[in-house]
C-alpha cells in the first residue's frame, strides 16, 4: 500500500508541477502514477487532500534537514543560514513550492491557497521554536519569536520570488544577511 501511495504523490508531483493545480486532473495523475483513478481515490479523498500530502511531505523534509544542520551552542545566525542553505536545496527538488505560490498569487484557488498557508504556518511554527530555543541557551531578541519567525519567513519569500520580478535575482549571501537581520 505505501508503495502504491509513494508512486501517486510523485506522480501527483509531477502533474503539479508541470500542469499546476487548476490543471491537473484526477485522471492525469493516475497515468502519471501508472494506476487507477479508483487507486488514487482509496489513498486519498480528492485532488486537494493529494496536494495537501505532497506539501506535508516537503514540510517533513525541510523540517528533517533543518533539525539535521541546526547544531546546538551555534547562533541563531548560524542556523539562520544553515536552514536557508537547506530551503534552496529543498526548492531545487521540490520545485512545486514555487508552483504553489506563483498559482496561489494568481489566481488565488482555494485549494490552493489552503496548501500554501499549511506550509507557511508549518515553516513559520518552526522557525519560532527555533529562535526560542536560542532565547532559553540565552540569546536576546530585539523582537519576540514569533514576529521574528513571520518576518524570516515573509522575506525570504520576497527575496526569492518578488525581488526576481523587478532585479536580477540576490546571491544566497545577501539573502542570509538580510534574513539574519531581523534576529540580530
Amino acid at each position: 500500500m505505501e508503495t502504491k501511495r509513494r508512486r501517486i504523490l510523485e506522480g501527483a508531483m509531477l502533474c503539479f508541477e508541470r500542469f499546476g493545480f487548476r490543471g491537473t486532473t484526477i485522471g492525469s495523475v493516475a497515468k502519471a502514477a501508472h494506476v487507477s483513478k479508483s487507486s488514487i481515490y482509496s489513498c486519498f479523498e480528492n485532488k486537494e487532500a493529494l496536494l495537501m500530502a505532497i506539501v506535508e511531505d516537503i514540510l517533513e523534509d525541510l523540517l528533517a534537514e533543518s533539525d539535521r544542520v541546526c547544531l546546538p551552542g551555534q547562533p541563531l545566525k548560524e542556523d539562520i543560514d544553515r536552514t536557508f542553505d537547506a530551503v534552496i536545496a529543498l526548492r531545487e527538488r521540490h520545485r512545486l513550492l514555487v508552483g504553489i505560490y506563483r498559482e496561489a498569487r494568481q489566481s488565488g484557488a482555494h485549494g490552493v491557497l489552503e496548501m500554501r498557508k499549511a506550509l507557511e504556518e508549518g515553516i513559520i511554527r518552526y522557525i519560532e521554536r527555533l529562535v526560542r530555543r536560542h532565547e532559553e541557551d540565552g540569546e536576546t531578541f530585539r523582537l519576540e519569536p514569533k514576529v521574528i519567525a513571520f518576518l524570516v519567513y515573509r522575506s525570504y519569500l520576497q527575496l526569492i520570488y518578488d525581488w526576481d520580478d523587478l532585479y536580477e535575482p540576490l546571491p544566497p549571501e545577501q539573502i542570509k544577511n538580510a534574513l539574519n537581520a531581523f534576529a540580530l
